[in-house]
């Protein structure tokens, strides 16, 4: 081959070297799509493992994608536009946007939400769940009492310490307390379907009725209906 030639081939193969996917390089350069793809893809063994059905919804997966990115970016301007006039903030009558964006001032407010994005979402008639298992048949448990397993292969202890033995492992199912939640424990007494009992670390335990995220569409826009805890 002529020295030009030569020189041609190399720079076509440094340049299709240097392409990137498009799904890839939008991961990389977009917090919000690494958020909304954590838990759910690739899909992770488990009853209840994080799935997205709002991407089917018209409009779902842009509107998941802008309050994904907001939550990651901490963009409160853009999360108060995302709110609906009269969002939901709580069972007692709290409501309304002015209310949301003084939670939104709060970085334990902003964290509690983005630990709900990477859960998964729900298409439902009134629109979209957060997370996901929250729309889902848990079966017969105490709501209050229940917890989900966060993530895979995860340990059920025969004591509370790292160390201990595992009595089974757990994928993304539910487990109810023995006795009440303890917050600053850093393990939980949990009780399997299987009847096996042991512990679990706290920070891999979910309440069913925790923080969920309910949107609709408000004016033919996609809007945060409501942001709520317990039943």
């Amino acid at each position: 081959m002529k020295p030009a030639g030569m020189l041609l081939l190399a720079l076509l193969v440094g340049s299709c070297q240097q392409v990137q996917h498009p799904a890839s390089a939008r991961n990389s350069a977009s917090p919000g799509l690494a958020l909304l793809a954590q838990d759910v893809e690739p899909r992770q063994p488990g009853r209840f493992a994080p799935r997205d059905t709002c991407k089917d919804l018209p409009g779902g997966a842009e509107f998941r994608l802008e309050l994904a990115e907001a939550l990651a970016n901490e963009d409160t301007a853009t999360l108060a536009a995302l709110a609906a006039p009269d969002i939901v903030l709580s069972f007692g009558g709290d409501k309304g946007r002015a209310g949301f964006i003084r939670e939104l001032r709060e970085p334990t407010y902003l964290a509690d939400l983005r630990k709900v994005i990477p859960l998964g979402c729900a298409a439902a008639e009134s629109g979209m769940v957060m997370p996901w298992f929250f729309a889902q048949d848990l079966g017969e448990v105490d709501p209050y009492f229940a917890m989900v397993v966060l993530g895979s292969a995860v340990p059920l202890l025969a004591r509370p310490q790292a160390d201990a033995t595992a009595v089974t492992r757990i994928s993304w199912d539910v487990v109810t307390l023995v006795g009440s939640l303890e917050p600053e424990d850093a393990y939980q007494h949990v009780r399997h379907a299987s009847g096996k009992t042991g512990y679990i670390a706290t920070d891999l335990l979910r309440g069913t009725v925790d923080t969920r995220i309910l949107a609709a569409r408000v004016g033919g826009k996609w809007r945060i209906t409501a942001i709520v805890a317990g039943d």
